[in-house]
């Protein structure tokens, strides 16, 4: 018993003293994880997967019944899946009232889910492609 914690007492220190001295197990240097969500402002114009991306008789009864499923086409040859933050967004952006238009968006983007949650929208003018 006496050696067994003797020598418990001597390895302790030889596997533990990274943790101790670095404040980090084994001196692990992971970079942190980046950030979660983007305050973001884009400009581009709104699409609908259903409609522009797969356009098919079906799927644009679908629309019309359920309205559309908002995509924003940015310049830059980025799309961004849109989720309205209150109702009365979401039914605006799901609207005719919006789609194919030059609009002005802003809200939060998420970069591992490439969606951006609309807090703000308006329609931008004709000049400004």
């Amino acid at each position: 018993m006496r050696k067994l914690a003797l020598i418990c007492a001597l390895l302790w220190p030889l596997l533990w003293w990274p943790s101790i001295v670095l404040g980090q197990p084994y001196g692990s240097s992971l970079p942190g994880p980046g950030p979660q969500s983007v305050d973001a402002a884009y400009d581009g114009v709104v699409s609908c997967f259903r409609c522009a991306v797969t356009p098919t008789p079906e799927n644009r009864a679908r629309c019309q019944q359920e309205g559309h499923q908002p995509l924003l086409r940015r310049s830059e040859g980025h799309t961004h899946t849109l989720i309205g933050s209150i109702n009365k967004l979401t039914a605006q952006l799901a609207s005719d009232e919006l789609h194919g238009k030059s609009v002005h968006i802003k809200g939060i983007y998420y970069p591992k889910t490439n969606h951006i949650l609309v807090s703000e929208v308006s329609l931008r003018e004709r000049g400004l492609r």
